[in-house]
């Protein structure tokens, strides 16, 4: 599998496996003379996780990542990669790191199959090496029959495809994604999403920066989300909503309200609120993390009554996006 996704140190082997997360940028400032492009993200991503990196349009998400990427130089803050602070002399440590920019764009004279070749003698692939890798990294992206083709012809999907294997090239332990789906119909979106989440199990780390919230709830089991050039929040998608709740929340229906439920419930351990929703569906806010549907069937049967239903609520990444943005406002 591993040859397959691109060959070359696993985070194991690497001279800087031994210290620091995978990737830290602390209080970056970008600057285009008086007007900031970015002017305070912080931004931690832990090693062998697949990191959302969310923001409205124009809220610094790829001005940040061209700064990771030393395509732009930051005004000022540090950005550190496996613990080693990134200089442009870092050669090792970018051989590291592997990078889809947004627009992917290659020579359109070139094959597909050749613009694997020259990016790869680019980051230093011996030859001998470099033919196989091409090859099963173009079949993983499903690039097999489009390889002999000028890249010219291909389509924006196709070319979000082809940018996805150059960014595989020389098996990089950390992968800055910009917009990784952009392009692509639902079943490439669904073969990106599997070979992102076969990379993370091998131990891989993945920053993706995407639009596609849903999509990102599925794949993500971090999320930092960036406002106006500047991190206004970083953790998993349900430490966020349980902040944003105030705790969890699980909807219960019965199939009748009996009148001291309601009371009794409001004196449970970790239960910091219950309100009546509707006709005899309840919803309990809860300031612990356990399983309620247990304790709600038992003290429904003490009240002459049963538990139909009880759900613990999940709040949607897009409805969380939505809320934080505008709660900074």
């Amino acid at each position: 599998m591993k040859a397959e996704l691109g060959e070359g140190p696993s985070s194991g082997d690497s001279a800087f496996a031994s210290t620091g997360p995978a990737l830290e940028v602390r209080n970056l400032v970008k600057s285009y003379g008086a007007v900031p492009g970015v002017w305070d993200v912080n931004l931690t991503v832990r090693r062998g996780t697949l990191h959302g990196f969310l923001g409205p349009n124009g809220s610094g998400k790829t001005t940040t990542i061209k700064c990771i990427m030393g395509l732009l130089h930051s005004t000022s803050g540090e950005i550190k990669v496996f613990g080693e602070q990134l200089r442009g002399d870092a050669v090792e440590l970018r051989h590291m790191v592997g990078y889809l920019p947004e627009l992917p764009s290659f020579p359109k004279y070139l094959k597909g199959r050749e613009v694997l070749s020259t990016y790869g003698r680019i980051r230093g692939i011996p030859d001998a090496r470099l033919e196989g890798e091409s090859r099963g990294l173009l079949n993983k992206v499903g690039l097999e029959k489009a390889a002999e083709k000028p890249v010219g012809n291909y389509s924006k999907g196709i070319q979000t495809r082809l940018g996805l294997a150059v960014a595989l090239l020389g098996g990089p332990d950390l992968l800055i994604l910009d917009e990784p789906t952009e392009g692509l119909d639902p079943v490439g979106v669904v073969d990106v999403r599997k070979m992102l989440k076969d990379l993370v199990s091998q131990g891989r780390t993945v920053l993706m920066s995407s639009h596609q919230l849903p999509e990102v709830q599925q794949t993500c089991s971090v999320v930092t989300v960036v406002k106006e050039g500047r991190t206004i929040t970083q953790g998993s998608v349900e430490d966020l909503a349980r902040r944003l709740h105030g705790g969890i929340v699980y909807k219960a229906e019965f199939d009748s309200l009996a009148p001291g439920l309601m009371d009794e419930l409001k004196t449970v351990d970790g239960v910091s609120e219950v309100t009546s929703v509707e006709e005899d569906v309840v919803a309990v806010l809860m300031s612990k993390d356990y399983d309620l549907r247990p304790l709600l069937a038992r003290l429904a049967v003490q009240h002459g009554s049963l538990l139909l239903s009880c759900e613990r609520e999940e709040t949607s990444l897009e409805e969380l996006f939505i809320s934080l943005v505008k709660e900074t406002c």
